[in-house]
């Protein structure tokens, strides 16, 4: 375990744009089959920063909520350990105005994400709050009375439950992960919609539950429950919504999906 010193001296208030880590999208796709020429599915993934702060030019500490909004198609995704430290290294740093802070942190992240641009907003306190928290949509599969011994990511969960034509919504508070980086846990609410056979929700719940000890980043884990689905289920429409919690002030929301618009973004209980 890093000492304090080491933590304090990791953490730096001048703006330091080195400081962001990102990683190929290409290696963990190659393993699920997918190509970047041929994705089967659209999506985005949509940060948020609660902590972000910056100082004007008269050295006034200024603060929003830093949303970025990084295309699924982009070559690299970044690693959120570096994210925190690059956008810390703000709060020191004055900046003229806040079209400067945003063209900054547009700059930057269309480098780490390997060119794509990178969709950048600065929230103020009033527009979070009229935000609010909501709910997802559709039928819960955390009240099933179902016994779960297994925490590794295991896909032969996944069946159907009849050959009946179906559309619904199912969702989970339940899903944890780990953070391939430092091995801490990452909790999420997931949202399944789809349109095909009747996929059975104990399978789908206990298959989500089956990643509560599998290292994986969060984009990755919802391309892998896109991917597991369709191979498994064979639906003719799937969206997948995965919205991470807040760790160390960020959280992480990705969304895979056949449809064009995706699913509404919706901010949850523990977001």
């Amino acid at each position: 375990m890093a000492s304090s010193t080491e933590d304090k001296a990791a953490y730096v208030t001048t703006y330091t744009p080195s400081l962001l880590n990102s990683i190929p999208r290409s290696e963990q796709r190659r393993m699920l089959g997918i190509t970047e020429d041929g994705l089967p599915f659209r999506g985005l993934d949509t940060w948020n920063a609660f902590e972000f702060t910056w100082l004007n030019r008269k050295g006034k500490p200024e603060a929003a909520l830093a949303r970025f909004q990084v295309p699924v198609k982009s070559p690299k995704l970044i690693e959120s350990r570096s994210l925190k430290l690059y956008l810390g290294s703000y709060s020191g740093t004055p900046f003229a105005n806040r079209n400067e802070v945003l063209s900054t942190l547009e700059s930057d992240l269309k480098v780490a994400v390997g060119g794509s641009p990178v969709i950048v907003s600065l929230l103020t306190p009033d527009q979070v709050l009229h935000e609010s928290v909501g709910s997802l949509l559709g039928t819960s599969l955390d009240h099933q009375d179902v016994a779960i011994e297994e925490y590794y990511w295991n896909p032969d969960f996944l069946e159907l439950a009849s050959q009946t034509i179906v559309r619904e919504t199912l969702y989970t508070h339940l899903f944890k992960s780990l953070c391939p980086m430092t091995g801490q846990p990452d909790f999420a609410s997931i949202m399944i919609q789809y349109a095909g056979n009747s996929i059975s929700h104990e399978g789908l719940l206990k298959y989500l539950v089956s990643y509560r000890e599998h290292a994986e980043f969060a984009e990755q884990i919802t391309e892998r429950i896109f991917i597991d689905i369709m191979n498994r289920c064979s639906p003719d429409r799937l969206a997948v919504n995965a919205r991470f919690n807040r760790r160390g002030g960020i959280d992480i929301n990705a969304t895979r999906t056949h449809e064009s618009p995706p699913p509404e973004d919706v901010r949850v209980w523990r977001q």
